[in-house]
């Protein structure tokens, strides 16, 4: 009799250990700071099967006294399976820049060319995506490589790479790849899953590189009642006068840009703020369609005491069908007040967090709970109310289950020894 209690004990106590064992989601970077041909690793816990997962690799490099820059991320380890994989690249501001990458070891070297000393690419900014198909877990991305020149009077060069699919296999991983070419400067990595961001570090790389002023525009105004024109890739002026200026930042692929007074931002530096691309959003609701991928604006500690603009450059649809921008929290989309301004939507937000152009699969029948689409935003300059607090990417649940099993164990433990 006693034999048979131990044993139920044993199995009890098994199960306690694995219910608190279940881990939540965990995504970490390190070292802090590397030299060229330095190595990055990032460790992840608890990343589940069908996860959107998106990468940001990014870099401020000091560029060459001809104003030349180069920077490769080389043998990127893919872990686990990533399907339907898209490679998205910026640099600005520059006059041409070469683009080359190989999706593996046994596959050719691709290359492509923007711009020459003759003829400069458009605005000082390239934007490019490949799609990289399946790649299979345990394979490795050969060579990402980005090399070009500078702006005259560029004291550094932003590089931007993001890598977007959807996961499948191991759980527990980790990323590693390696920095070359680039003796100065800092590296960015940013991640997040099913459009929450789950990791951004930074990291130094060689010497510190110099403190710059932020990137900002004068802030814009109206005349006349006539709408104001957004640009994806505005062109950066220097900042003037900290009173008057305006914070601007966009999505790589162009699509999506920040507006915002400097003196109303908090949780982050203008250098700070990133807007990356989840081209595989969750929980669309069925009668909605996604015009083309979320973005989630990062890092998430990110907050505007007025609210700031966050616009989508959109298609030829926009004004005879219903197009809005949507705010993803807590797992639902929800529609923003929208405005049109030009060939871009304008919606007003308060906070960092995931945001996309969405659209009703039958634009003829609007169902009436939801908010009016393609309306005046508030323009009292009135405070946005008190922001919230973004819902940690880890969750408590499974340290919840393994306290009360254990709990639960105690207690028949208790009853058996009577």
């Amino acid at each position: 009799m006693a034999q048979k209690k131990y044993i139920t004990l044993l199995c009890i106590l098994i199960i306690a250990f694995l219910a608190s064992g279940v881990q939540a989601l965990s995504i970490t970077a390190g070292p802090d700071h590397i030299e060229e041909g330095g190595q990055i690793t990032v460790t992840i816990q608890g990343l589940e099967d069908g996860s959107s997962f998106s990468m940001h690799i990014g870099a401020d490099i000091v560029p060459e006294e001809n104003q030349e820059f180069a920077f490769s991320s080389n043998n990127l380890n893919m872990p686990f399976t990533l399907s339907d994989t898209t490679v998205i690249v910026q640099a600005e501001p520059i006059i041409w820049t070469n683009f080359r990458y190989q999706q593996d070891s046994d596959s050719p070297i691709k290359s492509l060319g923007f711009g020459s000393d003759d003829h400069p690419v458009r605005d000082g900014v390239i934007n490019d995506e490949e799609s990289f198909g399946l790649i299979n877990g345990g394979s490795e991305i050969a060579m990402l490589e980005i090399t070009g020149k500078a702006l005259p009077e560029a004291s550094l060069v932003s590089i931007s790479l993001e890598l977007n699919g959807v996961k499948s296999g191991v759980d527990d991983s980790s990323i590693s790849y390696t920095i070359n070419n680039m003796d100065q400067g800092t590296a960015t990595i940013i991640v997040s899953v099913d459009g929450t961001e789950a990791l951004h570090k930074k990291i130094e790389v060689g010497e510190a590189i110099p403190t710059t002023v932020p990137t900002a525009v004068p802030t814009q105004s109206s005349s006349g009642g006539d709408d104001v024109e957004y640009s994806a890739n505005p062109t950066a002026t220097p900042d003037t006068a900290a009173q008057d200026t305006e914070i601007t930042a966009s999505s790589i692929d162009g699509y999506a840009a920040l507006n915002a007074l400097t003196e109303t931002m908090s949780g982050a530096e203008a250098e700070d703020i990133v807007i990356m691309k989840n081209s595989h959003p969750k929980d669309i609701p069925d009668e909605w369609e996604l015009v083309y991928g979320a973005y989630v604006l990062s890092p998430a500690s990110l907050r505007f005491s007025e609210p700031a603009d966050f616009s989508i450059t959109g298609d030829e649809g926009l004004e005879t069908n219903a197009r809005f921008i949507a705010e993803y929290k807590n797992g639902e989309w929800t529609i923003l007040p929208t405005e049109l301004k030009g060939n871009t939507l304008v919606a007003k937000i308060s906070e960092s967090g995931t945001y996309a152009l969405m659209t009703f699969e039958n634009t003829e029948s609007v169902p009436e709970t939801t908010a009016p689409l393609q309306t005046p935003v508030d323009t009292d300059g009135s405070a946005s109310p008190e922001p919230s607090i973004p819902t940690p990417t880890a969750s408590g649940l499974p340290l919840y289950a393994g306290i009360f099993t254990a709990l639960g164990a105690l207690f028949v433990v208790q009853r058996l020894v009577k």
